[in-house]
């Protein structure tokens, strides 16, 4: 009996030296981990008391303290190995009473937007992220612009371009947005 108890335990630590200096047990990216998790997460919705508007974000990014923020905004954010995600929204005035396609020339200039694409009260444009300083290199972003009223409600939404075949989930949630 003892020899079996000291065969077995021997080949346990075997087995887990082998394991882990192993080659071909590489550990996934974390780009791939990281879809994987967006998919399979449950997501959680914020409700905005200032403008009644809601959001659903991935239940793993942290909020910030709302009281850091200006009256209608809100920040969710992930953050690992170098990588940062962060998922925002607020609300911009539209005070010159820009039409969708006004707006979307405005903004996509602004925001040096690669691409766009309207709808009946909405705009999204994505792109490269840019700076005061000029383009932020290795980052993108990707924002819906949905008007009411004199205002325009935003939903943006930053992150690494090498994530971005791991953020579908949150690209179509960020489509379907309705402010209400």
């Amino acid at each position: 009996m003892k020899k079996f108890l000291f065969l077995a335990f021997g080949a346990f630590v075997v087995l887990m030296v082998y394991m882990s200096n192993c080659a071909g047990c590489v550990d996934r990216p974390l780009a791939e981990k990281l879809e994987r998790a967006i998919l399979q997460t449950r997501l959680l919705t914020y409700h905005d008391d200032d403008y009644d508007y809601t959001i659903k974000y991935p239940m793993f990014f942290e909020p910030s303290d709302d009281s850091l923020m200006e009256k209608g905004c809100c920040r969710f954010s992930f953050w690992q190995d170098n990588i940062e995600i962060v998922q925002s929204a607020f609300v911009l005035s539209n005070t010159d009473s820009l039409s969708v396609d006004q707006a979307a020339i405005k903004y996509a200039a602004e925001l040096h937007a690669a691409h766009q694409r309207k709808g009946k009260n909405f705009f999204i444009l994505s792109g490269s992220l840019h700076s005061d300083t000029g383009l932020i290199t290795g980052r993108r972003f990707y924002a819906k612009f949905v008007r009411h009223r004199k205002l325009w409600f935003v939903q943006n939404l930053t992150y690494p371009e090498d994530c971005e075949r791991s953020l579908g989930r949150l690209f179509k949630e960020i489509d379907a947005w309705q402010v209400w």
